[in-house]
């Protein structure tokens, strides 16, 4: 998912706007706690009933079998949370990736920092946007999909284009 603001020219802000990008988190943290319920009491009901006739052994492999499927899930979630933060300023552009806070933060120099655009592997997957800074690359929505990486590119160059020309 992309995002877009654009900052009020008419305040002075060392930035003209961001981009916030963020994977496609189909299910929420609540919908996901719902379903591992559902699942945890089918297994655990189908694991008594076994007991009840006399096979003991299904309840344990249940039980890691639940403790996995959690696992995954709470790994997946906590994946699909994290961000990226792309600040343009008429000198620099700010990029800050983390879930709830910033977890990594580059400060580079706009003049320069580059656009690089690398071609896919393969004809089914999207191109490669990174960002680069003299000898330090950055890939950015990685996670999003070719139409989302080409709405990615053009919301760069209308970003640096603003920056551009908004008067200092």
């Amino acid at each position: 998912m992309i995002s877009v603001e654009y900052f009020d020219d008419n305040e002075p802000q060392p930035y003209v706007g961001q981009i916030v990008l963020q994977p496609n988190n189909s299910m929420s943290w609540q919908a996901t706690k719902y379903f591992l319920l559902t699942l945890i009491v089918i297994s655990l009901t189908m694991a008594t009933v076994f007991l009840a006739r006399g096979y003991w052994m299904i309840l344990p492999f249940s039980l890691v079998e639940m403790g996995v499927l959690c696992s995954c899930f709470y790994f997946i979630v906590r994946r699909n949370q994290t961000q990226e933060v792309i600040r343009f300023g008429h000198d620099e552009i700010v990029i800050e990736v983390g879930r709830k806070n910033p977890e990594v933060r580059h400060v580079w120099a706009r003049f320069f920092t580059k656009v690089m655009v690398d071609p896919p592997k393969h004809p089914w997957y999207a191109n490669r946007i990174s960002l680069r800074y003299r000898d330090q690359e950055r890939e950015i929505g990685r996670y999003l999909n070719a139409q989302e990486k080409k709405k990615l590119l053009l919301e760069i160059r209308a970003m640096i284009s603003r920056a551009d020309t908004v008067s200092h």
